[in-house]
């Protein structure tokens, strides 16, 4: 599992196949692990001009997570639509029929956008959160034996995209805060940078060029600081330093090895592996700003806890080595984010994910994860699991952004 940790040579990225991608949307919704508790019901209607519009409302209450989708009859809530893609209304309906809630989306240029933005808001009016339709995933892909590429995904697998196109190695994508850019690790002939790519602009540049390992890029929360693995006569340690340069922070030193540098959501403390304790690596916290020692975070499970996601409700998602394998865990972290509690995955806790890169989604629910070179989607609440993206290379490495307006 160190080899996926740390990235430290450019064998364990190979893959021996160009990928050949398998979209989740184009085959249907197969869900594995049953729950005993299960999401509300919920019936589309339909009821729009445009057919491509409503199969694609339908097809995101279906992937999004939160509703078991019927056909027809009673449900806990049925969803209408009337009007075309430039100008429609959505009503929400309860068991009874009675509307609870209606909005109207107007100027839509595209099926997928307009959907999206309808399922998503539908999700708010009930339950409160962003939803996830009109995030994306950035992930890394084998396209030879010797190169890998950065890609983008919508929520449910589909519109892939090759974004990096330059025959080496591009790993560790990590978005933006502001869902407009990704950083990325760019592994050149004899050095490695760290590239940010702007989607909206389609130029890349170089955030870091100093020798040695420059890895794990990650924008604090307002955009201004970047965490960075960096090494340094033999040592790799954790680095910040500001976005559009300036001096250089190390934030650790010493033998342990640092690796995965991940923000709160304040922006006020970084989550990252050290392998300090006797060489196994465990999930620590420090304050970047203030200065100081870092702290392992306790009350963890897992012999090894590598790979932290740190979601906006003040959750870790990381890997536990439980005997012999790497498995998904959850805690709730306390304020200060130095010790969590353990939270079941799945219903009753019954559900073993085995696999690495957790990452969470916006709607602090879901996660991506990589697990035999397939990308997969978790539900950490009921226990689901589907598949995002798969090839015949391996792809993995997935990072969900936030949601994009």
């Amino acid at each position: 599992m160190k080899k996926t940790l740390f990235l430290l040579t450019a064998a364990i990225l190979l893959a021996a196949a160009i990928p050949l991608f398998a979209q989740s949307a184009s085959g249907g919704i197969v869900v594995t692990a049953d729950a005993k508790n299960a999401n509300p019901t919920l019936v589309f209607a339909g009821g729009l001009s445009d057919q491509a519009l409503s199969a694609k409302i339908l097809s995101d209450f279906q992937y999004c997570g939160w509703f078991t989708v019927l056909k027809s009859g009673t449900a806990a809530y049925h969803v209408s639509a009337k009007g075309n893609l430039q100008d429609f209304t959505v009503t929400i309906s309860n068991s009874a029929g009675v509307p609870m809630h209606s909005f109207r989306i107007t100027d839509s240029k595209e099926v997928d956008a307009a959907a999206h933005t309808a399922v998503d808001t539908v999700l708010n009016k009930i339950f409160g959160i962003q939803g996830i339709c009109r995030s994306k995933v950035v992930f890394s892909a084998a396209t030879s034996a010797k190169n890998r590429e950065i890609f983008i995904c919508d929520f449910d697998g589909s519109n892939i995209k090759q974004i990096t196109h330059n025959n080496t190695l591009c790993v560790e994508p990590v978005w933006a805060p502001d869902g407009k850019s990704f950083v990325y690790s760019f592994y050149g002939p004899s050095y490695t940078n760290l590239v940010q790519y702007n989607l909206e602009t389609g130029l890349s540049r170089r955030l870091t060029q100093y020798g040695g390992i420059n890895a794990g890029g990650s924008l604090s929360t307002d955009g201004k600081t970047l965490a960075m693995i960096l090494s340094n006569n033999n040592q790799v340690d954790l680095y910040t330093r500001p976005t559009e340069g300036g001096k250089l922070k190390q934030l650790s030193s010493g033998k342990p090895v640092e690796a995965s540098p991940r923000w709160s959501p304040d922006g006020k403390k970084l989550c990252f592996v050290s392998d300090a304790r006797n060489g196994r690596p465990v999930l620590c916290v420090i304050d970047p700003f203030a200065g100081g020692k870092a702290t392992e975070i306790s009350g963890l499970v897992g012999s090894e806890r590598v790979a932290p996601s740190w979601s906006t409700d003040n959750k870790i998602a990381y890997c536990a080595k439980i005997n012999r394998n790497y498995e998904l865990r959850v805690a709730k972290l306390s304020a200060d984010g130095k010790s969590g509690t353990m939270e079941e995955v799945g219903v009753a806790g019954n559900n073993t994910f085995q696999g690495e890169d957790p990452s969470w989604a916006p709607d602090n629910r879901h996660v991506t994860m990589t697990v035999n070179g397939a990308i997969y989607v978790i539900d950490t609440r009921l226990g689901a699991k589907r598949k995002l993206v798969s090839g015949s290379g391996k792809v993995g490495q997935s990072n969900w952004s936030p949601i994009l307006k």
